[in-house]
This record gives structure tokens, C-alpha cells and sequence, in this order.
């Protein structure tokens, strides 16, 4: 009974942490006090991830014109609520700002249409709707059985159903893997040298990008990661350059 008092006690304690320097956050960004925001914020990450705690911390940077973490902070909102309306918008508006900006080609317009509805998604979305399509499946068997609905009309009904729920579960997988096994990161240093080699030597220096870019993380190597565009460059820089989003 101790243990579970005490147990209830710190979960208190841990709540009231957290919301008074959620407020605290809050009391800083409408005086105007960006830094001491964002520091509130960033505090609040050791203990819980939510979206609103990413759109607020992102607004504290951009006011700071902070690009990349700001970039990162809308990012990291998307990822628990992908169909944010209010972060989309604040990261379109940010990614106005950033200077490397890459535009990919169109593609195939039903390949378009697939990766916007995965994007929009996230993996419990997915779970929750496959589950749902396959309680349906037994659902119309049993209604099957008990003769509520003709045979034909189950057998199709069934049919639908089990490839809705396959389909589903085929795309949660394949967002899972995305999440999962593509490390991602945005530049948060104002203008970050490229090197061939992990090493700091200008002869070695291949391009140069700037805050706010994503780019992919492929290695990483003592205080280095290895980084490779959307058009396909690619590098080495310092890990203290980039901000994983994983």
C-alpha cells in the first residue's frame, strides 16, 4: 500500500512538474522571452512528447529565427499528428526560409497518391483501421452463420473486407519501416561544410548546405554522421550540426 502511495505520490509530483513549466513556456512566449521558452520546452521533452509541446517549441525558435530548429520541432509534431493542420502550416512557412530548399520531380500520380495518404498516417492510425476491417470480417461471418445475410452477399462482403484488411496492414508495415529504418535529421547550424572524408580539411570540402535542411543519416563515425540528400549528395559532417528526428 506504501509502495503504491508513493508510486502515486511522484506521478503527482511529475504531472505538476510538467505542467508548470508547460506554463512557464507558455508565460515566456507571450512576453516575448523566445529563448526562455524554448528552454522551458526543451526541459519538458525529458519527461513527455506531445505535438502541441513540438508546435510551441517550434514557434519559440522561428521567433528566435532559429530555421532549423524550428524545422525540426514542426517535424517532430508531424510524426505524432501528421494532420496537424496549424504545424503543416507553420513548416511550410518555415521551409520558405530555408536556403537549400530541394524540389523533387513529379512522379507517378497513383505513387503520389499512396505516399501523401502514408505520410498523413501514422503506424496506431494504420493498426486501429486494420483492426477495424478485419473485426468486420468476423462480423459478417457471423451474421453469415446466423443466416442474416445470403451466402453470396457474406462470401463478397467477406472478400472486401479481408483485402481492406490486408492492404492496411501491407501499408502499416511499410510506414513502420519508414520510421523505423530511414534515420533522418535537420540541419540546425546556420552553414555546415560537406566533407568527402570525416575529417576537417578544405581541400575535402564538396558542397556547403545551411539550417533547416532533412537530410538522411547513412553512419555514423566517432563525432561524424554521413549524410545523403534528396538529390542524391552526399557526406560527411559534425553530429553537432544535425538534429535526429528518430
Amino acid at each position: 500500500m506504501r509502495i503504491l502511495y508513493f508510486a502515486l505520490l511522484i506521478s503527482n509530483l511529475v504531472a505538476a512538474n510538467v505542467d508548470s513549466l508547460f506554463v512557464r513556456g507558455n508565460y515566456y512566449f507571450d512576453e516575448e522571452k523566445y529563448i526562455q521558452a524554448a528552454r522551458s520546452f526543451e526541459r519538458l521533452l525529458n519527461t513527455v512528447e506531445h505535438a502541441d509541446l513540438y508546435y510551441n517549441l517550434g514557434n519559440a525558435y522561428y521567433r528566435m529565427g532559429e530555421v532549423g530548429y524550428a524545422v525540426w520541432a514542426y517535424e517532430k509534431g508531424l510524426q505524432f499528428e501528421p494532420r496537424n493542420r496549424d504545424i503543416k502550416h507553420n513548416l511550410e512557412l518555415t521551409n520558405t526560409r530555408v536556403k537549400d530548399r530541394i524540389d523533387m520531380p513529379d512522379g507517378f500520380v497513383l505513387l503520389d497518391w499512396y505516399n501523401a495518404f502514408k505520410h498523413y498516417q501514422t503506424v496506431n492510425d494504420l493498426l486501429l483501421c486494420g483492426s477495424i476491417f478485419l473485426l468486420l470480417v468476423g462480423l459478417v461471418y457471423a451474421l453469415g452463420q446466423f443466416r442474416f445475410l445470403g451466402r453470396r452477399k457474406t462470401a463478397r462482403l467477406q472478400t472486401i473486407f479481408v483485402i481492406l484488411t490486408i492492404l492496411i496492414h501491407g501499408i502499416c508495415l511499410d510506414k513502420y519501416w519508414d520510421v523505423t529504418g530511414k534515420p533522418e535529421g535537420i540541419i540546425v547550424s546556420s552553414t555546415v561544410n560537406v566533407y568527402s572524408v570525416p575529417a576537417v580539411r578544405d581541400e575535402m570540402i564538396v558542397f556547403k548546405i545551411h539550417e533547416g535542411l532533412k537530410a538522411e543519416i547513412t553512419q555514423s563515425q566517432d563525432n561524424w554522421v554521413e549524410i545523403i540528400l534528396l538529390d542524391g549528395k552526399k557526406g560527411w559532417i559534425p553530429v553537432n550540426t544535425i538534429r535526429p528526428l528518430s
